[in-house]
This record gives structure tokens, sequence and C-alpha cells, in this order.
């Protein structure tokens, strides 16, 4: 069953600003260290004409110039990377991370398309993918929650498949912008289903709020 979670750009944010109230502010060691992974990120994907470093805190944060799109990465630096995919240099790319809490490995993409598939289409094609890798995939029968704003609006599914890691539970949401096509994958374990889906749903919309907003934006 679908979920829709309807907020407005104040709420979004709350889940930050708990989180920043919660924890002590990060130190200028904390925040050096972080750049530095930013840097060290780009750097290794050769990526440093796509992607610019905006690290202001204790997560490295890195902005893909064409699109937009925003990456923040956990503390994995085994996981955390910068992916350019064949097809005209930058307009195909992807970030990916990993959450320690849930075990969830998360990838979102920005794909410039021509011409430009419908996001159903999209979510169809991802879907189709996932099948192909791991004939077992079900679909995911709990509850699939996926966040909204009047501007921003996924569509989402969630499997579970089986894995040489155990059975996990795999999420897929799509949102089109323009000329951009935006695109979160997460996977972890089964028993985190909720927790994953709940934490990718929130931080895939707010991400696609942000991006427009100063000092996000680059304004």
């Amino acid at each position: 069953m679908l979920a829709r979670l309807t907020f407005i750009a104040a709420l979004a944010f709350a889940p930050m600003a708990t989180a920043q109230d919660a924890a002590p502010p990060a130190t200028a060691e904390q925040v050096a260290a972080a750049r530095a992974e930013a840097d060290r990120i780009i750097a290794t994907a050769q990526a440093g004409d796509l992607f610019v470093n905006i690290t202001g805190n204790a997560h490295p944060m890195v902005r893909h110039k064409a699109s937009g799109l925003i990456c923040i990465f956990n503390d994995a630096p085994e996981v955390n990377r910068i992916s350019i995919y064949p097809g005209p240099r930058g307009d195909d790319v992807s970030c990916s991370t990993k959450d320690e809490p849930t075990g969830a490995e998360t990838t979102v993409y920005a794909t410039r398309y021509d011409p430009m598939p419908t996001e159903q289409e999209a979510l169809t094609y991802s879907v189709r993918a996932v099948k192909q890798r791991f004939p077992s995939a079900r679909l995911y029968e709990g509850d699939l929650i996926l966040a909204s704003t009047d501007t921003v609006t996924p569509i989402g599914s969630a499997m579970v498949i089986d894995t040489n890691h155990g059975t996990m539970f795999t999420l897929v949401i799509v949102e089109h912008q323009g000329p951009w096509a935006y695109k979160l994958r997460a996977t972890g374990p089964i028993d985190q289903a909720e927790a994953i889906n709940t934490s990718a749903g929130l931080g895939f919309t707010t991400m696609l709020m942000m991006k427009v907003l100063p000092p996000f934006s680059g304004e």
C-alpha cells in the first residue's frame, strides 16, 4: 500500500534541524575532515568538472553542477563514490553511500534523457532491472511511504530480494524535473525496511527541495 506523506518546506527540514539540535555543532576539525572526504570522492571519480564541494558540516556534501543533484555522504569511505556513466559527459551520474544504523546502501541518480520518458516508464524500467538481476524479487507487502510537497511528487516501488547477504528490502523512487530525471535506489536488511523507507523517502524529497535554495544552489 502506498502511503503518501505531504509536507511543506519548513517541515521537510525539521528532521535535519532536530538532528542538529540533538548533536553538538560540528567542530572546525570535523568540517575540515568532511570537506577533505568530499574532495577525495570528487578526485577519485575525476569529476572536478562536474561536481563542486559544498560541505558545510560534518557530512561530506557535493553538488552536480548541471542538474543540481545534492549528494550527502555518510561515514562510509569504502562505499562513498561518484559514478559517471557512458554518454555525453555529465548527463548520467550518481552518488552512493551507506547508512550504518540501518545497513542500507543508497544511490541517487541524475540523468538527462533525450527524449525524456515518463516517470512511470522510468520506474518500470528500474523495477524490471531489479527483477532481471534478482529473479526472486517480489513486491514488498508493507506500506510504501513517499514524501510530497506542492512541487515534488515522486513515485516509487519497493521489493524484497534474496541475496548472498540474506533477504533484503530494496526501494526505487523517481521524480522528473525539467530536463532531468532523478532517482533513488536504497537496499538494506529486510528487518530495517520501515526505517530505510522513511529515511530514503524523506531524504529524497528534501534533497530535491534543497537543490534550488541558496546556498545549495550555488547562489
